[in-house]
């Protein structure tokens, strides 16, 4: 069984920042997936609605 070690320090530096770029993909589309969706419009109303809030306490 290979180690993890020994593949990142096998990686060039070409292979390690196209490795990168792969993850921030991946990780931008999961991010839009999880908050373009209509679902969660209701949440948003709500989040954006947080700076007008008066913040007295009742």
């Amino acid at each position: 069984m290979t180690r993890f070690s020994e593949v990142v320090s096998a990686l060039s530096p070409t292979q390690f920042t196209e490795l990168a770029l792969v993850l921030f993909v991946a990780v931008f589309v999961a991010v839009a997936w999880r908050h373009g969706t209509k679902r969660r419009a209701v949440e948003h109303a709500a989040c954006a609605q947080l700076p007008l809030a008066n913040d007295e306490a009742p």
